[in-house]
């Protein structure tokens, strides 16, 4: 069997999870513990001699098993052990069916995309998170933080702090005002379903599963109205956006920009060098894609997303019905 089960605490495996390099917090246990309540389990596994590992998330769907391991698999995989990976799991997880679906974050790499194929994957019509991300850095020895800004963002930060917007880490926040100005967002289009991030329940559940890798701050007016939030998950020496929201009055403020900024300014004195912003569609949303890259953001595209099924001839019917309805 090439995939084992890790049977180690989620503190070890996040050990692993950071050795192997994350491309996103998914992958950690925490997102695991935060998926729970909407029905997935979870499974992780490891190649023999540890170079690769995968956590999956797995939801029944009557006799079929729906597996879905957004950034994974971490590390370096063999064709042949992307071959073996759907048959253990549909071991692992059991069900006369399973489909499992990876989005592999790793910078595009032609000849991974390649052992994909030549293991039998198809790659994915459409992505559920993206196809590409900006990856800034954040290395305060080689410059400050805002000499990688653009003119533009530069000049609307300046209007923020002249409107008399500040902004400082939000230790305890509040998941009701967060999840509310999440709600109030309507001009945000999502590459995949996160309806989520508008309920306060799972707001806080989710605050209470990544603790502290979780940093978060609030930018607010000289009355202490806050217009906007911004969260990152910190992973070793990376941190990955995470939350984001701005009220309709921020917007006018460029509190966005304000918070955005001090979030930066925060990872960089606590020793995170690179800041990824997310998955990001220049086109169908090309606003935030520009908020991003002004931000000092360089666009970097995934290897991509990639589908197999045990048996194979169930994977066209469940792939359609899952990117209708699948999410990170």
């Amino acid at each position: 069997m090439t995939w084992q089960l890790f049977h180690g605490t989620e503190q070890e495996w996040d050990d692993i999870v950071v050795r192997l390099g994350a491309t996103t917090p998914f992958q950690l246990s925490a997102w695991a513990r935060f998926r729970q309540s909407f029905g997935w389990q979870s499974i992780r596994l490891l190649t023999s001699e540890g170079a690769a590992a995968v956590q999956i998330l797995v939801k029944p769907v009557g006799p079929a098993r729906i597996a879905w391991a957004p950034g994974a698999p971490l590390g370096c995989v063999s064709t042949e052990q992307l071959r073996e990976l759907a048959g253990d799991v549909k071991r692992f997880v059991g069900g006369a069916v399973v489909y499992l679906r990876l989005a592999d974050h790793h910078s595009l790499d032609q000849s991974r995309v390649e052992s994909f194929k030549l293991a039998g994957w198809s790659a994915c019509s459409t992505s559920l998170g993206g196809t590409s991300t900006l990856v800034r850095s954040l290395n305060l020895t080689s410059q400050p933080v805002s000499d990688s800004y653009s003119g533009n963002w530069s000049r609307n930060l300046r209007r923020g702090v002249q409107r008399g917007i500040t902004a400082t880490a939000w230790d305890t926040p509040d998941s009701v005002l967060v999840a509310s100005m999440h709600g109030d967002v309507e001009d945000i289009k999502e590459a995949f379903h996160a309806e989520w991030r508008s309920d306060s329940g799972a707001i806080r559940h989710l605050l209470e599963a990544f603790g502290e890798r979780l940093v978060m701050v609030r930018a607010q007016d000289a009355t202490g109205t806050i217009h906007s939030v911004r969260a990152a998950v910190v992973v070793g020496a990376n941190a990955f956006d995470f939350l984001a929201a701005t009220s309709r009055d921020g917007r006018k403020l460029y509190a966005s920009n304000v918070a955005l900024d001090a979030l930066l300014t925060i990872l960089a004195s606590r020793g995170v060098t690179t800041y990824d912003f997310g998955g990001v569609d220049r086109v169908n949303n090309k606003g935030v894609f520009d908020f991003k890259h002004g931000a000092g953001g360089r666009e970097l595209s995934y290897t991509g997303d990639f589908e197999a099924a045990a048996p194979r001839l169930a994977k066209p019917v469940i792939s359609k019905l899952m990117s209708l309805r699948l999410s990170a």
